[in-house]
């Protein structure tokens, strides 16, 4: 019998229980929509998520910088951010409400509709207020997303929507840096603000969030002579066309001989997306690569897919961006500036991987969320490299704790540990499953004879003796799979 569909109400209502995200926030004043807080379990499943991001980017030497949160008036209008950032609304006539009408067709007709068809696709399904069923006014409105502030006495400022235009400004110090010699990557992880008009589905549309970008600069003639590219050309990656409805599970070297890839460049980014994807725990089959319409693409990219994750309560997700943003950031902020942009003289172009840390948080929740009928639980079936706690150490009984403590500081510098000693056995692996443990280790009565434990597999419930002493290697065998 096939498992139940859970609900992305149902998920956040596990999430909270657990300990992983609480909210909308402050939840004793009622809470706000769009704030969300990480509990001790699901601020720890968000470090290792952004520790996983980390170590892919910096293996291939892409560094990583921090950069200011607010920025004055001047820069966001020469990102283009004052003039375009915004969403187009619809509003209700009976209740009022006002709704993104994209993201009001997507989820309730799981689509994705050009901008300009929009209005018509809503009116020719008759569509109604999700609230109170009440008629729509048939235009649509625009609603600004910048959040404004002041530095000081009266300096306009806005808190920064996505932490990619603070990237781009110390380009000078980067050139510097890195020696006159392309390309080379940076990468941010860090707050960004969005004044989302109803944010909902928990943390995936939030109004603050978690974002983590990649900006690889390199010059123009270095796109088809990429040298990176040789390294993942026999790579195959799940694609989906623009225009195609079914994922083709093709080589890059092949995508660039069909043209549905321009340059080496941008092909080897899209792999490393991927790979980014998949060292943070999702599965490979729940991915997918997605590309943009004709009508989705900013006007300067020259190329742009977005990656997709399958989640089961809402279906494919977007979760990451990887466009190819040509020398449009760069001449702009040369031209607001009036400073010098330019690398040995030429303007540089701009690859971008732009993702946040919250939405696949929120998947990998949803797509480990098991409720084992034959257990009488729910099992979270997180990877062991992601999941916030790795063992659990158990005396099987109380006269056994002493032994089983000692145990569990033997562990506590090499690995994320708790000590349960609370109720029956069966009961605590049970909590342990719903916490997402993939691993739990049992002290009895035989540990004192043979110096050896028992360790309980998360998944599949299956147990092996192992002694003591082998205890750290076996483990890190077993938490490396």
């Amino acid at each position: 019998m096939s498992e139940k569909k859970i609900t992305i109400e149902e998920l956040g209502r596990f999430a909270a229980d657990k300990g992983f995200i609480y909210g909308p926030e402050p939840e004793i004043y009622n809470g706000i929509a769009g704030f969300y807080t990480y509990g001790p379990l699901g601020k720890k499943l968000k470090n290792n998520i952004e520790n996983a991001i980390r170590k892919t980017f910096t293996k291939h030497e892409i560094w990583e910088v921090e950069c200011p949160t607010v920025m004055p008036e001047i820069v966001w209008k020469a990102s283009g951010h004052l003039e375009s950032f915004s969403d187009r609304i619809i509003l209700c006539s009976k209740c009022k409400a006002n709704f993104r009408i994209d993201k009001l067709i997507e989820e309730q007709y799981n689509k994705k509709v050009p901008v300009k068809e929009e209005l018509n696709f809503l009116k020719k399904q008759k569509a109604k207020c999700p609230n109170c069923q009440g008629e729509f006014i048939w235009e649509t409105k625009k609603h600004e997303l910048m959040m404004k502030t002041k530095i000081g006495l009266g300096t306009i400022a806005y808190n920064r929507p996505e932490t990619a235009t603070t990237t781009y400004l110390p380009v000078i110090r980067y050139i510097k840096f890195f020696r006159n010699k392309t390309p080379f990557g940076v990468f941010q992880i860090g707050k960004a603000y969005r004044n989302e008009l109803s944010p909902r589905q928990n943390v995936l549309r939030g109004r603050e969030f978690t974002q983590a970008e990649a900006q690889i600069f390199l010059l123009e003639e270095e796109k088809n002579n990429f040298e990176l590219f040789e390294r993942v050309k026999k790579k195959k990656l799940p694609l989906l066309k623009e225009g195609a409805n079914k994922i083709e599970e093709i080589s890059l070297e092949e995508a660039l001989k069909k043209k549905y890839l321009k340059t080496k460049a941008y092909a080897w980014t899209l792999a490393l997306a991927y790979e980014t994807y998949l060292n943070m725990g999702i599965e490979k089959e729940q991915i997918r690569l997605r590309q943009h319409e004709q009508d989705e693409r900013a006007f300067y990219a020259l190329d742009a897919w977005d990656l997709e994750v399958n989640m089961k309560s809402l279906g494919w997700i977007e979760m990451c961006g990887i466009h190819d943003r040509a020398d449009y950031d760069l001449k702009q902020h040369e031209q607001f500036s009036k400073k010098n942009l330019k690398c040995e003289g030429k303007y540089l172009h701009i690859l971008e991987i732009a993702f946040g840390t919250d939405r696949p948080c929120l998947a990998l929740l949803d797509n480990a969320h098991h409720d084992d009928k034959e257990r009488g639980n729910i099992v979270l079936k997180l990877k062991a490299s992601i999941a916030p706690i790795q063992l659990g150490i158990f005396p099987l009984v109380n006269k056994l704790e002493k032994e089983a403590y000692e145990l569990y500081e033997n562990t506590l510098e090499e690995f994320s540990t708790i000590f349960d000693k609370s109720g029956s056995i069966g009961r605590r692996y049970a909590r342990a499953d719903e916490l997402g443990i993939p691993f739990c280790i049992t002290i009895d009565f035989d540990t004192l004879k043979d110096k050896a434990v028992t360790i309980r597999d998360r998944n599949t419930t299956k147990q092996e003796r192992v002694k003591i002493k082998d205890l750290p290697k076996r483990l890190k065998e077993l938490l490396e799979n």
